[in-house]
């Protein structure tokens, strides 16, 4: 199965991170807000017995970070210069915290022998990716739109982080949360 680490969004937060993108904007295929995620670790393909490696991983993790706040704010894209790939919302607050989280959670992913997507953590809220046959023109407008474009401060509780399952088809992904992990409590 493909599986995810990550820390979920409440429901009515990730309809409004959903909306943020002007309609205008061409070429590009939105997250769903059911799939709005903070990615803590990627795992990719892991074998259905690693589960519960991959939960007590995240357990562990989630264990050492105190439930925190978490603000996303400011619009952004991958890579920063050239044709845009990823459009996405950074954090304006937690920043921190959800690196220490991440560091957390791939020490115990590293510590159990999982293989994983082990680069530097870089923080956001994935909201769009551009078609790959994006015009250049597309892409232009896509890249103007993101420098002045102006987003709500969006703000919640993080307290929980979850093992997520990415089911893939022709209509996009599916994700399923496998299990989710409470933060400790201050």
């Amino acid at each position: 199965m493909r599986l995810f680490i990550a820390i979920p969004l409440p429901p009515d937060l990730a309809v409004r991170a959903s909306e943020i993108l002007p309609t205008s904007l061409p070429a590009l295929r939105r997250v769903k807000a059911a799939n709005l995620h903070v990615t803590l670790a990627f795992l990719g393909w892991t074998p259905d017995e690693r589960l519960d490696e991959v939960t007590s991983a995240a357990r562990e993790a989630a264990a050492d970070v105190s439930d925190f706040h978490l603000a996303l704010e400011g619009a952004g894209r991958f890579p920063e210069r050239g044709r845009p790939r990823v459009v996405w919302i950074g954090i304006a607050e937690g920043g921190p915290t959800v690196l220490q989280l991440g560091a957390e959670v791939s020490a115990g992913l590293r510590s159990r022998g999982l293989q994983f997507d082990d680069r530097p953590l870089s923080p956001h809220l994935t909201l769009a990716r551009v078609h790959d046959d994006a015009s250049s023109a597309e892409a232009k407008t896509i890249a103007a739109a993101l420098e002045t474009l102006a987003t709500p401060r969006l703000q919640f509780m993080v307290d929980q982080i979850a093992v997520v399952q990415s089911l893939l088809s022709p209509k996009g992904p599916r994700y399923n949360a496998l299990a989710t992990v409470p933060l400790a409590h201050r």
